[in-house]
């Protein structure tokens, strides 16, 4: 689209470059009032029910830490995975059960791109929980964390881009879009910053739909922005009072949408179609919330279920109700955490093996390692729609 095509309702304005213009978006707070109908109404409320849902039961059962783990975790691997990176929950969960015991060994990049989302996100949520403000510092520090040992060359981390980056259109033939030149970027990242801690003109969520599509608009950093913008939904959602603990993964419904997403923002910046940005965002808010709420009652439907075919205190049944703290482990944790000796901790695995409760993953005879066949099927399923 030139630059004078844009209609007077868009949000920004095209400044010529070459071989494609800059796009430079106004400062918040938008110029032009956002209409909310009837419809746009309805789809924010049922996300606030489907929030309230899954923050209402996760705190309730007796795994919930373990609970938020799992799916700070799941958002972790998706919003890696967006950016191209291939990992699977269990993955993560080996590192995390091999560094226990001194012995991770080599992160393959995609690994380190997935465990640095998982900082990320956990670092910035407690610094949230703990009165922090969401902050131009904050995101720079939290940039930074996404980036260790994953950056490329040339790459800024922990501070704005100093170059110019285009983003690729899904769409053939149509040109690249261009974020604003470097030398914007500090003066629409601090006008964001303002209207996040000022709370907004609108609803939360509607709210929320807006800061979204100006950050990654805006495109602040050389490389992360995506992962950045992700994390920045979860905080924001807690500091709105939404959720208490991470108990939501958005990456998911961006990586099954990924055209829509690209698509409806761009169509914000060069048309001013904000209600559906706005729908298809809150939808994408609603439908996470809905699939964290069904994966923690299946979780915890099946704690009752091992709970009834393991009633005594024999390890192994132990172990059977202590799956969802340790979904994912080796004979020498089962020592520790029961205090038993290792033949007790294998005879109670062996067991629970041959009724497919578990398997063994490694395929190794030496430092084996387990994991919970059922309870990783709830977590690493595709979203039900």
């Amino acid at each position: 689209m030139r630059a004078e095509d844009l209609p007077p309702d868009a949000p920004g304005h095209y400044q010529q470059s070459h071989p494609h213009p800059y796009y430079i978006p106004e400062k918040l707070p938008l110029s032009s009032r956002v209409e909310i109908d009837e419809d746009l109404t309805a789809t924010i409320s049922d996300a606030t029910f489907q929030l309230g849902r899954i923050d209402g039961i996760s705190p309730t059962v007796d795994f919930s830490p373990v609970l938020y783990t799992s799916l700070l975790r799941l958002e972790a691997v998706e919003t890696a995975e967006i950016e191209g990176a291939d990992v699977e929950m269990d993955e993560v969960y080996a590192y995390h059960t091999r560094q226990k015991s001194g012995s991770s060994g080599r992160v393959s990049r995609d690994l380190q791109e997935v465990l640095n989302a998982e900082r990320a996100l956990s670092d910035g949520f407690d610094a949230i929980k703990q009165g922090e403000s969401i902050s131009v510092e904050l995101l720079k520090s939290l940039h930074e964390t996404l980036l260790d040992g994953v950056r490329n060359e040339g790459d800024v981390v922990g501070e704005w881009r100093d170059d110019d980056v285009h983003i690729p259109s899904p769409r053939p033939g149509q040109s690249p879009f261009v974020p604003p030149p470097a030398d914007h970027v500090s003066e629409l990242m601090d006008s964001l910053e303002a209207y996040i801690q000022m709370d907004g003109e609108y609803h939360s969520l509607v709210d929320l739909a807006i800061t979204h599509y100006q950050l990654e608009t805006i495109h602040p950093c050389s490389d992360g922005n995506g992962r950045l913008g992700r994390i920045l939904i979860v905080l924001q959602l807690h500091k709105a009072g939404y959720l208490s603990e991470p108990y939501l993964y958005p990456s998911a419904y961006f990586n099954r949408n990924k055209q829509e997403y690209v698509e409806t923002m761009r169509a914000v910046s060069e048309e001013g179609q904000w209600r559906d940005w706005i729908a298809f965002f809150i939808k994408g808010i609603e439908e996470q919330a809905k699939d964290s709420y069904e994966r923690t009652f299946e979780l915890l439907e099946l704690r009752r279920e091992y709970e009834a075919q393991y009633p005594n205190q024999k390890t192994s049944h132990k172990l059977a109700r202590e799956l969802f703290e340790l979904p994912y482990f080796t004979a020498d944790n089962i020592t520790d955490r029961f205090d038993v000796s290792r033949q007790t901790a294998y005879n109670a695995i062996e067991e629970l093996e041959s009724d497919g409760i578990v398997i063994e993953v490694t395929g190794k005879q030496r430092n084996r390692e387990y994991k919970a066949i059922d309870v990783f099927d709830i977590l690493e399923r595709p979203v039900q729609r």
